[in-house]
């Protein structure tokens, strides 16, 4: 059963009213004689539906007396007037009324404007009810959306940082391939090639030879060229060197002049990039592993 509030200071037309409204079916919760009154009882009460006399006593007329319901509570608010001036209701649109119903009041036109008024507000409840659900789907579509953008990036930087160590892990494999090749196997090659070999060695030699070249020529189109412009000799040298060994120490290994040896150490250097700088060759070499 719809609760109703009747704010109206003629106590006879209230009475009428509230007699009207219970023999169909709606139960009155109130009759309030003045604005205040009406405020009061209204937030005291939350009734579905108040029907407010426009002009009451007291320092709230009805208009002012719905601002202050309105403002709280969402209750619709059916006016009750003997007067239609503009001015009246100019004041009144802001209220959002749901109806004016113009005394001496008919009950026809009373019962039907409560009625379209419930009707109306329920509408507009659940129309709102569907809203706040639209909303708060949006937002927690968002945030699900937030979240997974979040996890994505994540992984892309994680991707990206495995890619990157994989790409300095193949070009560090690929330059150690190099290196090992021109520093343990091109030396020995090179001291078989000039020994006294017949035809069938020297035809084995060169095809060992281009087979190694094959081999690293794959990757050597990768890598800079601080290890592919040494010579085997130089790359020999460059490796004791890397291992502590003095000029002496290496010209004694190698069985060649110390003059050759500074002669191979300027040629790496200038190589390398660091000749005629202040940099020392060992560690330079040890910073390349």
């Amino acid at each position: 059963m719809q609760r109703i509030i009747i704010a109206d200071d003629e106590i006879i037309i209230a009475s009428q009213i509230g007699e009207c409204l219970t023999a169909n079916n709606y139960k009155v919760v109130g009759i309030a004689s003045t604005g205040e009154d009406a405020v009061e009882m209204a937030l005291d009460l939350k009734p579905d539906l108040m029907l407010m006399d426009i002009v009451m006593p007291g320092k709230l007329d009805g208009i002012s007396a719905a601002a202050k319901i309105n403002k709280a509570l969402n209750i619709p608010v059916i006016f009750l007037t003997a007067y239609a001036d503009e001015e009246m209701i100019q004041r009144a649109k802001p209220i959002g009324p749901y109806a004016y119903v113009l005394k001496p009041l008919q009950e026809r036109q009373l019962l039907a404007a409560i009625e379209i008024a419930l009707h109306k507000n329920i509408m507009q409840q659940q129309l709102k009810e569907a809203h706040d659900k639209l909303e708060q789907r949006v937002d927690e579509r968002t945030r699900e959306l937030r979240i997974k953008s979040e996890n994505l990036e994540e992984m892309n930087t994680a991707l990206k940082v495995l890619l990157k160590k994989r790409e300095e892990d193949k070009n560090e494999l690929e330059e150690q391939v190099i290196y090992n090749v021109k520093e343990l196997v091109m030396p020995f090659l090179e001291k078989i090639k000039t020994s006294r070999l017949d035809n069938r060695q020297k035809t084995i030699v060169g095809i060992l030879e281009s087979n190694l070249n094959d081999i690293v020529s794959p990757f050597a189109k990768s890598l800079s060229t601080r290890y592919l412009n040494l010579t085997p000799a130089e790359m020999q040298i460059a490796n004791m060197v890397k291992h502590g060994k003095t000029t002496k120490e290496i010209a004694k290994t190698l069985f060649l002049s110390t003059r050759t040896i500074e002669s191979h150490r300027d040629s790496i250097r200038q190589k390398l990039g660091i000749k005629n700088k202040k940099a020392n060759l060992r560690t330079h070499l040890m910073s390349y592993t």
